[in-house]
């Protein structure tokens, strides 16, 4: 599960911002909410990033995508790191100047059993690279509050012709070393490169970023209709948990839900007579929901962290309560959590979510996007919680649009000048 995500000079984000699943000791907010991993370490399972147009709440998800891209791309990819292309490092000082991404993932929750105990243990990477090369790379492991070293990898000059590289190994570091240092590229990870070597203290992370981080697309694109058509062919029952999904969400002329030829056929039906349509030509919201609702099946059988930018785009906002509901009720065992990104105030409403569970994005008077919890806001739980949206609405919690008065002006055309 992810703990937490630490980003700095990427995009509009320019000093480090973190956004934390980490649940807070407050016992006025609700338990049924959150994933016992041990006894002093509790995981929300749902989460959301609020704040009007251009705060930069998509900057979060996007920094999950480079990430993720970086780490999994294929071997035959010469530089990876030219995946952050389209990315602004704009607060550097040099130009194009490296990005901080840090992140803190549960790799192994621990258990008891009657003759030994075992830890949880946290993974905490980072990466500290431009599109060129890697100035910093490494990972911890954090074992009972114990932080220890398992690699280390530090650029020794930038500006050198020849780029090299001073390397540490923790005691506890299992896998190859040395002889993968000799022939790593500048501009590929250790942590991907010891992962397909089969380094035992690096698979687990890598597997969790490959396998367990689930970025979702929009829902309307053909990217949406392949990863439909995966998991459909996979799970053919999954077809009519579906068609039982929109049905819940008032979606109820849809009698069938096929793949044929690698396309997502809905049947429809009416009072007189059935008609079949390919996902393309259906409704945005109906492909939104679609891909939200299989989402959801994955995470409910395996473990996934599900990320969903613009969350509420194309919803109800009563269908978007009933979306987060069904994840969290049917998320009781599989110990999934979910990431919202939207600016739908829908989201604060009263029981939705945890108020630590709430972060807002706002730009500051540099222009640069900050994020704060709105558990850092005292309130009382018979008084304030229940008037959250209104208190978010009237500027209490800032993170709200400026607008201003706008008139379009139509000047006159050289043609329409000449024709006077």
């Amino acid at each position: 599960m992810l703990l937490d995500m630490t980003i700095a000079n990427f995009r509009s984000v320019k000093t480090p911002q973190t956004i934390s699943f980490q649940a807070v000791k407050d016992n006025r907010l609700p338990e049924s909410k959150v994933v016992a991993i041990n006894e002093k370490l509790k995981v929300i399972k749902t989460a959301a990033v609020i704040g009007p147009n251009g705060a930069g709440k998509s900057t979060f998800v996007r920094a999950l995508e480079a990430l993720r891209a970086i780490l999994i791309a294929d071997e035959d990819v010469e530089n990876p790191l030219l995946l952050l292309n389209g990315t602004s490092f704009a607060y550097s000082e040099q130009k194009g100047g490296p990005s901080k991404i840090r992140i803190q993932v549960v790799i192994d929750r621990g258990k008891a059993d009657n003759q030994e105990e075992f830890p949880t243990i946290i993974a905490q990477y980072t990466l500290v690279a431009d599109r060129d090369k890697f100035f910093e790379e490494s990972l911890y492991h954090i074992v009972g509050g114990s932080r220890k070293l398992m690699f280390d990898r530090k650029l020794v000059d930038g500006s050198a012709s020849e780029l090299s590289y001073h390397y540490r190994w923790g005691k506890l570091y299992r896998g190859e070393k040395k002889r993968l240092v000799k022939k790593l590229s500048p501009r590929k990870s250790f942590l991907t490169e010891a992962a397909r070597k089969g380094s035992e203290t690096c698979v687990p992370l890598y597997s969790w970023i490959d396998e367990r981080l689930l970025i979702l697309p929009f829902g309307v694109s053909a990217a949406s209709e392949k990863y439909l058509v995966e998991q459909l062919t996979a799970h053919p029952d999954w077809s009519q948990q579906l068609i039982n999904f929109l049905w819940s969400n008032d979606i109820t002329d849809i009698r069938q839900v096929r793949v044929q030829d690698g396309r997502i056929i809905f049947v429809h039906t009416n009072v007189t007579q059935h008609y079949a349509s390919y996902f393309a030509q259906e409704s945005l919201s109906l492909r939104r929901l679609s891909l939200i609702g299989v989402s959801f099946f994955e995470s409910f059988v395996s473990a996934r962290t599900v990320v969903i930018d613009d969350f509420g785009t194309l919803l109800h906002p009563d269908v978007l309560k009933h979306v987060v509901d069904a994840f969290e009720t049917n998320n009781s065992q599989s110990g999934s959590q979910m990431l919202a990104v939207d600016c739908n105030p829908t989201l604060l409403t009263e029981g939705l979510l945890r108020r630590d569970g709430i972060w807002f994005a706002q730009k500051d008077n540099e222009g640069a996007t900050t994020y704060y919890s709105l558990s850092d806001y005292r309130f009382s739980r018979t008084r304030d919680e229940r008037r959250t949206i209104q208190q978010y609405l009237s500027g209490v919690y800032l993170s709200l649009p400026i607008t201003s008065e706008f008139y379009f002006v139509n000047s006159p055309s050289k043609e329409a000048g000449n024709e006077a």
